[in-house]
């Protein structure tokens, strides 16, 4: 059909025909590539940009945490709750540290659940790790470290602990 538009006069020659296609594919081919990679490139910016930590933040669970908790719409008690959950502590040490019932911290958790999408500690402590990971293999990403204590100040705690 793109033959006798293109050549109205001429007889189908199969060979041009062929050439036209592959040129034709060839073409597509190549702005699927191109496009490709900008895609990429754009949205390994984008994840840069979102989870990079910024002049001074290392590379750490906190990090990943504080990043996504406007995103997920996560109070401060709750963003603490779930940072001491990474961490890898019980309920019950989560809320002896925060000073608060631990009916309080379910209660806190199943809101971290719902606003984030996930189901389970399980599954936030492996979305924090994945996350934790793919920052440290960035190239650009600084080498420090984050001291706990300057991100969650906890009830009790004397100077000489901390």
């Amino acid at each position: 059909m793109i033959w006798h538009f293109a050549m109205p006069g001429e007889a189908a020659d199969p060979a041009i025909l062929s050439a036209l296609f592959a040129l034709f594919f060839a073409l597509t081919a190549t702005v699927a590539y191109v496009t490709f990679t900008q895609l990429r490139s754009f949205l390994n910016r984008q994840r840069k940009e979102k989870l990079a930590p910024g002049a001074g933040e290392p590379v750490a669970k906190e990090t990943v945490i504080l990043r996504h908790a406007s995103d997920w719409g996560l109070s401060k008690a709750e963003a603490d709750v779930a940072i001491f959950v990474v961490k890898g502590f019980s309920n019950s040490e989560i809320a002896e540290m925060r000073g608060c019932a631990i009916a309080t911290v379910k209660s806190q958790l199943g809101r971290i659940y719902q606003k984030s999408g996930l189901e389970s500690r399980y599954q936030l402590i492996a979305f924090v790790t994945d996350e934790v990971c793919s920052m440290a293999n960035e190239t650009d990403a600084p080498q420090t470290q984050m001291r706990t204590r300057n991100v969650l100040p906890l009830v009790g705690r004397s100077k000489s602990a901390a």
